[in-house]
């Protein structure tokens, strides 16, 4: 479904990414753990090219892009079939939440507006929102905004949803309701690929786990082989901090 093939890339003198590659099977759960500045929120970014590579392939569902010789049509298609959910929402203030999950639909995808409203409606309900649709983001609870942005990944029916740390900004009451949401989209068999610090989460929902540092993958396995039994003594030490702070 998705493999990112030898991803590199820098930031001036400072490579964050060195050589970094993922394979993604349809309809599986892949979740990146790591400390803060170990390149998971830059892989993220690269696979839809809102960071571009430096070098490195990213196949999406049996097309190749080459990152260095990547077209306007290879980074179109493959942001036509991946979304993000973001940490921070990234939602329009001056759209409701049915607006602003019509918006993809309209623009990007355009279909009409009566069936990205039902589209939008539709998915609105599945995460809990069917009586704040018409609420704008200043309406509503960081939570709420959350699950508006998850709202608007999966009507755009993407082949894979990319999530970069939903729930960083939440406030920890809040915390709950997104990981349910997400919970419920992993049950409907979509594919996703999650940077999080949500250790409980990454344990029961992912079907591999990856542990990244320095730019890195160090470890991956299963969350059985990953948490219970790691092998580097990296993830042991990340993981006996982690305890430590939950």
């Amino acid at each position: 479904m998705l493999t990112l093939t030898d991803i590199h890339k820098k930031f001036g003198n400072n490579e964050v990414l060195k050589g970094v590659t993922v394979d993604v099977d349809e309809g599986r759960v892949v979740v990146i753990l790591g400390p803060s500045g170990s390149g998971k929120t830059t892989l993220l970014r690269c696979t839809n090219f809102l960071e571009t590579p430096d070098s490195g392939s990213i196949t999406l569902d049996g097309r190749m892009v080459e990152c260095s010789q990547a077209e306007k049509k290879d980074i179109d298609y493959l942001r036509r079939h991946t979304t993000m959910v973001f940490q921070h929402y990234n939602l329009f203030n001056n759209k409701n939440a049915l607006e602003n999950v019509m918006e993809g639909l309209v623009i990007v995808h355009h279909v009409s507006k009566k069936e990205a409203r039902e589209t939008a409606e539709e998915y609105l309900i599945q995460v809990g929102l069917k009586d704040r649709m018409s609420y704008y983001p200043s309406q509503l609870s960081g939570g709420q905004q959350q699950r508006v942005g998850i709202a608007r990944a999966m009507a755009l029916n993407p082949k894979v949803i990319l999530f970069d740390e939903p729930t960083a900004a939440l406030d920890p009451e809040l915390v709950g309701d997104v990981l349910e949401v997400m919970k419920n989209v992993a049950e409907k068999g979509m594919t996703m690929v999650v940077v999080t610090h949500e250790m409980q989460f990454a344990r029961e929902v992912g079907d591999e786990v990856i542990f990244m540092d320095g730019g890195v993958i160090v470890e991956q396995g299963t969350p059985a082989e990953v948490f219970d039994h790691p092998r580097h003594s990296r993830t042991q030490q990340f993981l006996k901090r982690v305890a430590k702070a939950i």
